[in-house]
């Protein structure tokens, strides 16, 4: 589709890896289609897709694999946000400048609204004072898209990243203002830790406040793919706040080229009956935390003995094997990388360690899952889809075998959790997310 010139420049970025990323992509596949041109700042690795979609594509040089492999044993969310998504700051920042630079000299009279991922970074220090990019008297309006839970202060939600239930007993909210008072000081390092980033770049006024409220206040909307239903209620949202709904489904690419064993697949779903079909089960270990040990070997050994059962494993990566020691059950087929979207149509359950863009795709899927994470936001986003009802949460970075069972017995002898993946699949579906996302972009027009 042509371009509109009547349409803003939209500059997105976002933080060098796929579950910050995939999402605006395909928001930035779809606008493109609309008539919308994006200049679209990330990683190397998203280069070709980015420049595949129409977008111009601005490589963000940062590297954050190193930093994450030297993590300390026992690293927690507090510290990824220090030492790697504080760490991502300053060549975010000059990244994002010298786009908005080239931006303004390329169209001078185009209006800008920059697409910004919560954690890629750049965009902070212009919040809080840092000099204008040339070309700007003031910033360009902002949607600031959220890629996980909902993790601002709520003194009626429970504190993020412990994955506590949500329960608002007057027992469980003091309990919650108590550890919520107990990580004021590990907070408050991590603001420091930012200021002093922000100030080395320009910035003017310190960061004060907790700092997840921050992160989710940048923008003059805060948008976040997923719906109501998928969070706890939140006593007091701020008003720019948007829940959108799941992105839809993507078609599998044309050249898209099912593995060898793929017919093992399709053999078993044109069986005529129920009895004669076995009921397959998804699991993954995601694209990042991917060590096998922890999810992927416990569950093809826990359900290696079940002949009613055909389990799919995925490891996230091309190339990637299990270790020569661990044999392959006779039920199982292990692929090195395989899209979800290809799978989860075929599951009856959706094994996995609670990353928030494969929670999401089973929901759009209509797959009930089976969850054990507690690393970054995994632990809260278990917590929330056995709240919601579409999940068993087994509280666990690395479940045993016998709890892994139990968890897929439940969802398979439990019709209410498929019957509510499916509900809230049509719910997310019926919200339309391409469509109201673009609609946000035509209210922050119409007020410029």
């Amino acid at each position: 589709m042509a371009i509109k010139s009547n349409k803003p420049i939209l500059v997105v970025t976002a933080f060098n890896a796929s579950g910050h990323t995939a999402g605006l992509m395909q928001i930035s596949e779809y606008l493109i289609k609309r008539g919308f041109q994006i200049y679209f700042v990330a990683g190397p690795t998203f280069k070709a897709s980015i420049e595949a979609l129409g977008a111009v594509y601005i490589e963000n040089p940062f590297v954050w694999d190193d930093i994450y492999a030297s993590a300390p044993a026992g690293a927690d969310a507090t510290w990824d946000i220090k030492h790697i998504f504080g760490a991502s700051v300053p060549t975010a920042h000059r990244v994002l400048k010298e786009t908005l630079e080239r931006v303004r000299r390329e169209h001078p009279t185009r209006q800008v609204i920059i697409v910004h991922e919560a954690l890629s970074g750049g965009l902070g220090p212009f919040v809080y004072g840092a000099p204008l990019p040339k070309g700007y008297d003031s910033l360009p309006k902002v949607i600031n898209f959220h890629t996980t839970i909902y993790a601002a202060a709520d003194e009626n939600l429970p504190p993020f990243g412990l994955g506590l239930p949500y329960d608002p007993t007057p027992e469980n909210l003091a309990l919650w203002q108590g550890i919520s008072q107990q990580m004021v000081p590990v907070m408050t390092d991590v603001l420091g830790h930012y200021n002093d980033i922000y100030a080395s770049l320009g910035a003017t006024r310190p960061l004060v406040g907790p700092f997840f409220d921050i992160i989710l206040g940048f923008g003059n909307a805060t948008v976040m793919a997923t719906t109501p239903s998928l969070e706890y209620p939140i006593s007091h949202p701020d008003p720019t706040l948007r829940l959108i709904g799941g992105l839809p489904l993507k078609p599998l690419p044309a050249d898209y080229a099912h593995p060898a064993w793929w017919p093992t697949i399709t053999a078993n779903a044109a069986l005529p009956s129920s009895s004669e079909k076995k009921k397959l089960v998804f699991v993954t270990q995601g694209t990042i935390h991917r060590d096998y040990t922890e999810i992927i070997m416990p569950t093809l050994t826990a359900l290696s003995e079940r002949s009613d059962l055909l389990v799919v494993a995925t490891l996230g990566a091309r190339g990637a094997t299990l270790p020569d020691t661990f044999p392959v059950p006779s039920n199982a087929i292990v692929a090195d990388y395989l899209p979800y979207d290809a799978i989860l149509p075929h599951a009856e359950v959706f094994v996995s360690n609670a990353g928030y863009g494969g929670f999401m795709q089973g929901v759009m899927n209509g797959v009930p899952m089976v969850l054990a994470g507690t690393m970054a936001d995994k632990a809260e986003v278990a917590a929330r889809a056995e709240w919601a009802g579409v999940a068993v949460n087994l509280r666990a970075q690395r479940p045993e075998g016998v709890a892994i069972m139990a968890g897929v017995d439940k969802v398979l002898g439990d019709g209410g959790y498929k019957k509510r993946a499916v509900e809230l699949r049509a719910e997310n579906e019926g919200m339309e997310a391409l469509v109201r996302f673009e609609r946000i972009v035509e209210e922050l027009v119409e007020r410029e």
